[in-house]
């Protein structure tokens, strides 16, 4: 029997793999330079950053952090600001229609209403 936090802990990696992709795949659309292994490692250290800087301020600032994160991809990915700032409108974009896809499916296949 497979103990459940290896359970837990396969579907938290797998999770954190997924939420790397619409970055990835963003960011080489607009020709940055990543590979995969690079990007988790953005995705980890940006949502630490930004996690620090919440707790530090105390409220939700979004124009703040909006900009450190446009900062860190304009850093890491060696991008122009114009093209960290598409960086993050692409990524919002290929999350929210995924985002949309899955909730669509799941609805058909548990026959859940997706809108009440």
């Amino acid at each position: 029997m497979v103990d459940i936090n290896t359970i837990k802990f396969i579907i938290i990696v797998a999770l954190f793999i997924l939420s790397a992709l619409p970055l990835h795949r963003s960011v080489k659309f607009f020709k940055g330079k990543t590979n995969f292994p690079k990007t988790l490692l953005i995705t980890f250290i940006s949502g630490l950053i930004i996690s620090a800087i919440s707790l530090l301020i105390k409220f939700y600032f979004g124009a703040i952090i909006f900009i450190v994160l446009i900062g860190i991809y304009k850093k890491a990915f060696n991008l122009k600001w114009t093209k960290a700032i598409m960086v993050c409108a692409l990524q919002f974009i290929l999350i929210t229609v995924s985002s949309i896809i899955i909730a669509l499916i799941s609805g058909l296949l548990l026959k859940l209403p997706l809108f009440r």
